[in-house]
């Protein structure tokens, strides 16, 4: 296979539906590299005996979440413009995966390792009021769960992780921690409200509402100037 120079590193933003939420990531990402081969896009491979298609995805989202922001970063031999990007994978890609934005990347940082915080909206079938159970969450000094990983339980304080907790028409909006050095999924705060407020409280209808770098002590879009350029 021939393979030239990289010229363009885009950096795409896209919606994943309700009706693909119980697509897995890793076949997530196949779609996307059988979109890129279907819009006729030069992209980049790695080199050795098994090439792989350039491309990294943001922190991966879990099973039966919707999201309308998730990110990924992919590597092409020809410098596209990003509008372009869009316009080619949009024609590509199954419904439910829709495109919305795009950059060119410069920095060395890749997405994944980018990312440091997420946004999340989700509701709560409970006997209690909404509001009552954030406010308790946030004048909870520590919120002690179990967290599973590897088969091996432990137990952990997920209070640091989480920055805001706001009540909002009927659900529950979060700003935490994410990435790859921390990460708090919501479902694990779940687990908190059902350890210290209420047992049979059940969490439904999980969405990620936006994922965010860090620069210069800020949160910023990974598609702003500043996340997306060299220094």
């Amino acid at each position: 296979m021939e393979r030239g120079f990289v010229l363009s590193i885009i950096r795409i933003k896209f919606k994943k539906d309700e009706s693909v939420r119980f697509i897995s990531h890793l076949d997530m990402m196949k779609v996307f590299q059988r979109a890129v081969r279907r819009a006729g896009l030069k992209a980049g491979y790695s080199h050795g005996f098994n090439p792989q298609m350039q491309m990294i995805f943001g922190a991966p989202l879990s099973l039966g979440f919707t999201s309308g922001a998730e990110y990924a970063d992919f590597t092409f031999d020809e410098d596209y413009d990003p509008a372009y990007i869009v316009e080619m994978l949009n024609k590509a890609l199954p419904p439910g995966l829709p495109v919305i934005d795009a950059g060119t990347r410069t920095t060395n940082k890749n997405i994944m390792a980018d990312i440091k915080f997420a946004g999340y909206s989700f509701s709560i079938t409970t006997g209690k009021a909404i509001g009552d159970i954030a406010k308790k969450l946030q004048e909870s000094e520590k919120l002690i769960v179990k967290k599973t990983r590897k088969g091996k339980t432990k137990e952990v304080d997920i209070k640091p992780m989480i920055l805001e907790i706001n009540p909002m028409e009927g659900k529950v909006r979060v700003l935490v921690k994410a990435g790859n050095e921390t990460n708090l999924n919501p479902r694990l705060l779940m687990e908190a409200v059902k350890a210290h407020i209420d047992p049979g409280a059940e969490g439904i209808g999980y969405n990620r509402l936006e994922q965010y770098v860090e620069r210069d002590g800020k949160m910023i879009s990974p598609l702003d100037k500043k996340a997306l350029e060299t220094k």
